[in-house]
């Protein structure tokens, strides 16, 4: 088993990056069920029987990053599970807002009492619950790594492949962008440029692959110096001069290992250099300065430095020869990018203002942000903040994010007090890998978002494994081993249950992972921008997503707009009575309803429930019941709305000028209504200047209130030469 385990990890974590760094289903699902199926493979393997009691016990790693996973790992649950009303207003009272407003509006409107009492600190579950596999996965990986790598030569062998990958990345992303073909794979990227972006679609997740790898070269050319050898060789006088050159040639394997390591080290840097990610070289010029630090301080590793100096005077040279003057140029504009990312942390930290304790749940940052997102960011979809720092702040709020830095800072004490203690330039060099690749990162996430690649955070895993192996290696007399410690449980009433709640929830992670990729499969959700997916299935899909995993409010949004077009179909063709019509139209409320309670977020998911709503004007009880529920609606559309999308705040505008026609003017209600629509005009037109929209509105607006008078007053000053082309 524990060969199978350590075979799986590495058939893992090469394929996830060459499969477009694991952002699609497909690819990450392949990520996930690999890791957890080696996760499996080692905790039954554990599992032994004692020589001398004859009892069986079961053993899990003991590092100094359990206590980090664990806590994170319960903060995550924590997230979602279900709070009385009291606790939760008092942890977040934003979130109590949220979910109050996620109650269907047709219950609120004839109910005093909610029909829910308890809500839980994060709206939307659904990306939490993603959030707990991947973490999980990661977990698992890192432990299970670690235990595998048990000797040198896995670690060696790891190393190797990694260097293979990340070489095979460079030359890859040089060929296809300076041949022209500008493809990864199949996938024909539209601009393809000069950007290296090897099997990746962004250039700066290429590059943070890229700086990781760079730093593991250097650290394990670092491990291989002869140094040491030379020195003994020089300092045997008494040997005779056959027997120095004997001992001088017993160094070539690891001296021609060692320069077949940097040259690997070039040509990956030429890949991070060719990648024009300026964040990529600033973090990786970062973290080598740190990594020359380290050494500095250990007086018989000083001229480790030498190597690292040498490994950038190569990559400087080789670029130069080949051209850097296009990725040099991107610096010209570092001012006005650093600016937009500076608005788009901004516009977090507001959204960290409204859920400082607990955070909005991890994951869910793309669904809230729209309503805190600048105007100068209108029409285009965030899914990530560009600074991974602010964007986990935001999701998990101050206790989850100062979790995280203690569980981090307590990792990195551990590390430097036992590299401290370490003499052997093998565990010396790699042990620093990991405190220089968290470096990098660090910086790198700064301004992108590169721990939310899968292939790019299992990567950073693996080195973190790899130097907690090393640092853990014993060597003597020819034979190396990996020295851990382990919790020992004996399996013993506690101990099974302790052993069946791992057992269950790795197999609990693994049947969500299976069932997400059999709903992506029928309805696809998550963005796949190498596969040409029909973004509007079948009905008959529809409902199979939903069945697979029903916590997907996208599913049911998909499968209102499908009944919404099978009706309007019918209705057009004479096919339905009113009867049939009436109970679509149910059917559509309730498929919207669910999409509303699962992701309160989605300001249109609101607008297009509160039409629907209005729509029941047969209904008996329209005005007393659906009318004030399509009202509902349209205030919490406004709510979640902010200043993303014009055309949403001219849908509201409609619909808030369709209800002013429904109420007498002399009552105080016409005016509200009436003033809301020109709000919502007004605001579109503020984000999007121009006749084009100005003149949907005009339009709308003539069909209720065919006066110049009326239609004037949803106008911007500069719109008003629209009211003299009307006939």
């Amino acid at each position: 088993m524990d060969k199978t385990a350590f075979k799986i990890y590495l058939f893992t974590l090469v394929l996830s990056p060459l499969l477009f760094g694991a952002v699609h289903t497909y690819a990450y699902t392949i990520m996930y069920l690999g890791v957890l199926v080696g996760g499996l493979l080692l905790v039954i393997k554990n599992i032994q029987k004692d020589p001398k009691t004859k009892a069986y016990n079961v053993q899990f790693p003991r590092t100094s990053l359990n206590f980090t996973f664990l806590i994170l790992l319960v903060f995550l649950f924590f997230q979602v599970i279900p709070l009385p009303d009291f606790l939760l207003e008092f942890l977040s009272p934003e979130a109590m807002v949220v979910a109050r407003k996620s109650l269907p509006a047709s219950i609120t409107v004839i109910s005093e009492s909610p029909a829910r009492d308890w809500f839980s600190l994060s709206p939307y579950y659904y990306p939490v619950r993603m959030s707990i596999i991947r973490w999980t996965v990661y977990v698992l990986f890192f432990l299970g790594l670690t235990q595998v790598l048990n000797s040198q030569r896995r670690i060696e062998l790891t190393i190797f492949l990694i260097l293979v990958t990340a070489c095979f990345e460079s030359l890859y992303g040089l060929a296809e962008a300076y041949s022209g073909s500008g493809h990864i794979w199949w996938f024909k990227k539209i601009p393809h440029g000069l950007d290296v972006t090897g099997t990746y679609i962004n250039r700066n997740h290429l590059a943070g692959l890229m700086e990781m790898c760079l730093l593991l070269a250097a650290a394990y050319a670092g491990a291989l110096s002869t140094r040491k050898i030379m020195r003994e060789i020089i300092s045997d006088h008494k040997a005779s001069l056959r027997g120095r050159l004997s001992r001088f040639l017993s160094g070539e394997q690891r001296f021609n290992k060692r320069t077949l390591i940097l040259f690997a080290g070039a040509v990956i840097g030429i890949g991070l250099v060719f990648s024009a990610s300026r964040g990529g070289m600033i973090s990786a010029a970062g973290a080598m300065l740190c990594m020359s630090l380290f050494f500095i301080f250990r007086k018989d590793h000083r001229r480790k430095g030498f190597i690292i100096l040498f490994l950038f005077l190569i990559i400087s040279v080789y670029a130069l020869h080949i051209g850097a003057e296009y990725p040099i140029g991107r610096f010209k504009y570092f001012d006005m990018d650093i600016k937009t990312r500076a608005r788009l942390a901004q516009k977090t930290m507001d959204m960290f203002d409204d859920y400082k304790v607990t955070g909005i749940g991890v994951g869910n940052f793309q669904y809230a942000y729209p309503k805190y997102q600048a105007s100068e960011d209108k029409n285009v979809f965030i899914r990530h903040a560009h600074n991974d720092w602010v964007q986990f702040l935001a999701e998990a709020g101050i206790i989850g994010f100062c979790l995280f830095l203690a569980g981090i800072f307590y990792y990195v004490y551990q590390t430097l007090r036992l590299w401290r203690k370490r003499t052997d330039p093998f565990a010396i060099c790699l042990g620093v890998a990991p405190l220089v690749v968290m470096t990098a990162m660090a910086i790198h996430s700064y301004s992108d978002f590169n721990l939310h690649i899968p292939a790019n955070c299992l990567m950073l895993i693996a080195i973190m494994a790899i130097g907690y192996s090393a640092l853990h290696l014993e060597r003597h007399h020819g034979r190396d081993k990996t020295l851990y410690r382990y919790h020992t449980i004996h399996l013993k009433y506690k101990g099974i249950l302790a052993l069946l709640l791992v057992l269950g929830f790795i197999i609990w992670n693994g049947i969500w992972t299976i069932k997400h990729f059999m709903a992506e499969a029928f309805c696809n959700t998550v963005t796949n921008s190498t596969l040409n997916r029909d973004q509007h299935p079948p009905l008959e899909e529809i409902k199979e997503a939903i069945e697979k995993d029903r916590w997907n409010a996208e599913y049911w949004y998909k499968l209102a707009r499908k009944l919404r077009e099978n009706r309007d179909s019918k209705m057009g063709n004479l096919e339905v009575d009113d009867e049939d019509c009436h109970r679509y139209q149910m059917e559509i409320i309730g498929a919207m309803e669910e999409a509303v309670r699962l992701n309160p977020f989605k300001a249109g998911y609101h607008t297009q429930l509160g039409w629907e709503y209005a729509y029941l004007w047969k209904d008996p009880d329209y005005r007393h019941r659906w009318l004030p529920a399509a009202d509902v609606s349209m205030k919490r559309a406004t709510y979640f709305a902010g200043e993303k999308t014009p055309y949403l705040h001219v849908h509201l505008g409609n619909y808030w000028t369709f209800r002013s026609k429904t109420i007498n003017p002399a009552k105080p209600e016409w005016e509200t209504a009436w003033s809301k629509a020109c709000w919502h005009y007004k605001k579109a037109q503020s984000l999007e200047r121009g006749k084009r929209l100005a003149d949907k509105i005009v339009r709308y607006v003539w069909k209720y209130y065919p006066d110049k008078e009326f239609v004037g007053k949803v106008l911007l000053t500069e719109n008003q030469s629209l009211l003299d082309e009307m006939k």
